[in-house]
């Protein structure tokens, strides 16, 4: 049989979420076990202030990839149990820490020791010396050095009362709070870089993020409805279970086009879409709309426009990005891995029947003026009765 391997998941937020923080930390728990496949392979357990998933040496690396897709976790590592005594401690810190000095031509380490059991007769910084002179007097010529700052290698030691481990190097998480602990909301998602890292940022503050595209395939073909379905399946990666709802848009997009002011359009399509989407999230129980406007990014994004936009539904309207710059959005695409497939050229719907010199600062009483040229309430009806529903999709 394969060593036991153990992973250290730790949280910061949930910690400082007082009664409160069993429900977050069962919530973060289900997530983890979501992911981590069939149940032969693991076992779940959460000590004060930490979750532990025991497995065999095996499993532990594929195990782990998986926690870096699960908001709430700041951190974790994998380990080994030991027992309960300084030489123990000691050999299995320097068995875990010989094969990465011997890979390097110069490494600096640190050991910080941790007693969630204070009957353990030593110190934390006594444990800290004594591990790393072990450790020192056995790797003496390997161009080992200490360095309780910034070291390159941080080994970790948890003495509890039923269990101690000796844990390498700490990999980050996505941080947050556990998805489901926030409630359900509706993403306006388009093929974009905005919106998918809208999503995900909704996706960390815990919320079920759920998706609503409008597709105009008659004039745009079927490529913005394929990339969107790819674009949904990379963020729901972060959460699982989120379904994407795709709603036919071309016929009151014509009706806009046809009917009504030219420098009106991308505001007035920016409106139906908001009534729509309010409308799937009464039906779906989602308690907000999200999307991936940023202020002052394009036209439509400008102060006054947005709050025109605003004014057709009561539901709050989160915008993520409200603040950031272009630049920061796109590293955010990049990390969360969207990018590459929301750069590939593909109009979206807001984009076909562009006017020449869309409005910057559109007028409530213009706007309302102009929809009272076509069946508002008609098309609402139809998109939710029309709509085409996919996933989940992990």
């Amino acid at each position: 049989m394969s060593p036991v391997r153990t992973l250290l998941i730790r949280y910061d937020e949930i910690g400082l979420k007082g009664k409160n923080r069993k429900f977050f930390e069962q919530k973060l728990a289900d997530n983890i076990r979501r992911v981590m496949g069939p149940k032969e392979y693991w076992k779940l357990t959460i000590p004060h202030g930490r979750i532990l998933v025991e497995t065999v040496d095996t499993e532990a690396e594929r195990l782990a990839d998986r926690l870096r897709f699960i908001p709430g976790i700041a951190s974790y590592s994998i380990g080994v149990p030991v027992e309960r005594e300084l030489r123990a401690m000691a050999e299995a810190a320097i068995m875990m820490i010989r094969p990465r000095v011997e890979e390097s031509s110069g490494m600096s380490f640190c050991v910080r020791s941790r007693r969630s059991d204070k009957s353990f007769p030593m110190p934390t910084p006594e444990i800290d010396r004594e591990i790393g002179s072990q450790i020192m007097l056995a790797l003496d010529g390997k161009g080992l050095s200490v360095d309780l700052v910034r070291p390159d290698y941080l080994l970790e030691i948890e003495i509890g009362k039923e269990a101690t481990f000796i844990f390498d190097q700490r990999r980050p998480g996505i941080g947050g709070l556990p998805v489901g602990s926030s409630g359900n909301v509706l993403c306006l998602l388009s093929g974009g870089i905005d919106s998918p890292v809208a999503a995900f940022k909704m996706m960390r503050r815990g919320c079920r993020v759920h998706s609503i595209f409008f597709d105009n395939q008659p004039f745009l073909g079927a490529g913005g409805y394929e990339k969107v379905k790819r674009l949904a399946q990379i963020i729901n990666r972060y959460q699982g279970e989120g379904r994407l709802y795709v709603v036919p848009f071309e016929e009151a997009q014509v009706a806009i086009r046809d009917l009504c002011r030219p420098k009106n359009r991308v505001v007035l399509y920016r409106r139906m879409m908001y009534r729509i989407a309010a409308a799937l999230a009464g039906k779906i129980g989602a308690g907000a709309l999200v999307t991936g406007e940023s202020l002052g990014q394009v036209a439509s994004q400008t102060l006054e426009n947005l709050a025109a936009v605003s004014k057709t539904v009561s539901l709050p309207v989160f915008r993520p990005l409200i603040g950031m710059d272009k630049r920061e959005i796109i590293q955010a695409a990049k990390e969360i891995e969207t990018y590459s497939v929301s750069i590939e050229p593909q109009p979206d719907c807001c984009s076909v029947f562009m006017p020449k010199n869309p409005a910057t600062k559109s007028r409530l009483h213009e706007l309302e003026q102009d929809e009272c040229g076509f069946p508002v309430d008609e098309f609402v009806a139809t998109a939710l009765n029309q709509f085409e529903l996919i996933g989940p999709a992990n």
